[in-house]
């Protein structure tokens, strides 16, 4: 059955087919239901199914509306849970424990206040626990108990801690996650200073040793020290949040990255070099370079010096380069030539194409989507 997982017509049709085949068909049908699927289930049945579900993702207010109905039910096979912001009538409070289940995994929680103490049920009920989103203050909640709470979970990989959050993400937070052993993917929503880097960092041995995915936003002057210490990382997700400093030069010793992604949150202009240290990053599939406010500017960039950039990024598949510069058509159609793997590409600026209509192609084979902000023909250019 698992190799029709994904085709739910052969499935119900493998329901009928005799008890064993139903049986089979039916744990795979309903091991990532809707909640609205479970919950148009009678409630003589509704059980039954419950015990195949192993992901439920409560999306929003009318799925939110489902967990009294869901209270009396078990889900002793459910290994991820995500429960989005619901907003219950009345002020009345969550009632979740039961979802929390010895085999949960995985569990991402935005609200609203729950009426059991929540992290005390999963000390108590999940031992194999190995992902963990909270990012809603709920009563009782603080630093400390936090830390106890990751401390209990020797199986615990993955902790994110969103902007809802920000107030339990401390000196002394940001210490005990730089310490933790196999912690290997953290989010964290607060904006990190070189400050809080340092104190955490003191006497530490080998900070975020384990880490292999971050999402961090942060003042420029501390990602120097970040990235010398996330050597094993292999995906970085930074939002940069002034331009006091660049951050690209200090990210090229991350060799090992897949995926990077670089948010300014303010205008900047940076000498071309800076992008050139990231030439060495060739094991990249994922480049994304933009802004929330105007795009960084590079106004030195020339066509060879992009070509150097990506010459060697042979494995590159998603390409976002928001920036301000000056290329031309040549530096785009190299990317044709040394990035073949490449599937989605979006770069700023205006670009005369007819030239395109000559190449051997095809010249992007694997690509599925191109966004060159601005396209002009020759006879619009001369105009």
């Amino acid at each position: 059955m698992e190799y029709v997982s994904d085709d739910f017509t052969t499935l119900r049709s493998a329901v009928l087919v005799n008890k064993s085949w139903a049986a089979e068909a039916i744990s795979v049908l309903w091991q990532k239901p809707p909640v609205a699927a479970l919950a148009s289930c009678s409630d003589d049945h509704r059980q039954f199914y419950a015990r195949q579900v192993r992901e439920l993702d409560f999306g929003g207010q009318q799925d939110g509306e489902q967990h009294s109905r869901f209270r009396t039910l078990e889900f002793p096979r459910l290994k991820c849970l995500t429960i989005d912001l619901y907003s219950p009538r009345d002020g009345e409070k969550l009632w979740l424990g039961q979802y929390i289940q010895p085999s949960l995994e995985e569990f991402r929680f935005y609200g609203a206040e729950p009426a059991e103490d929540l992290l005390d049920l999963m000390e108590t009920r999940c031992p194999r626990l190995q992902s963990i989103l909270i990012d809603y203050a709920f009563e009782g909640i603080s630093t400390e108990r936090l830390i106890k709470f990751f401390g209990c979970f020797r199986s615990l990989r993955s902790i994110c801690l969103p902007s809802c959050m920000d107030d339990f993400v401390d000196d002394q937070m940001l210490t005990y996650l730089a310490r933790r052993h196999g912690l290997e993917d953290l989010e964290l929503g607060r904006t990190i200073t070189y400050e809080m880097i340092e104190k955490a960092f003191e006497g530490a041995e080998a900070p975020f040793r384990s880490i292999r995915r971050l999402t961090v936003q942060m003042k420029s002057k501390a990602v120097e020290p970040l990235t010398a210490a996330v050597k094993s990382a292999t995906s970085l997700l930074l939002t940069v949040e002034d331009n006091e400093l660049s951050p690209l030069p200090p990210i090229r010793s991350l060799i090992n990255l897949t995926e990077l992604e670089i948010v300014f949150c303010q205008e900047a202009i940076w000498p071309a070099t800076d992008l050139l240290t990231l030439r060495g990053l060739r094991n990249l599939r994922r480049l994304c370079i933009y802004s929330i406010e105007g795009p960084p500017a590079f106004p030195t960039l020339t066509d060879q010096e992009f070509i150097q950039l990506f010459e060697r990024m042979g494995q590159l598949q998603d390409l976002i380069f928001q920036v301000q510069c000056n290329l031309s058509t040549v530096a785009i159609t190299s990317l044709g030539t040394h990035c073949r793997q490449l599937e989605s590409c979006e770069i700023f600026g205006s670009y005369d194409l007819h030239g395109w209509s000559t190449i051997e192609r095809p010249l992007f084979p694997q690509l599925r989507r191109l966004d060159l902000g601005a396209t002009v023909t020759r006879e619009q250019e001369s105009q």
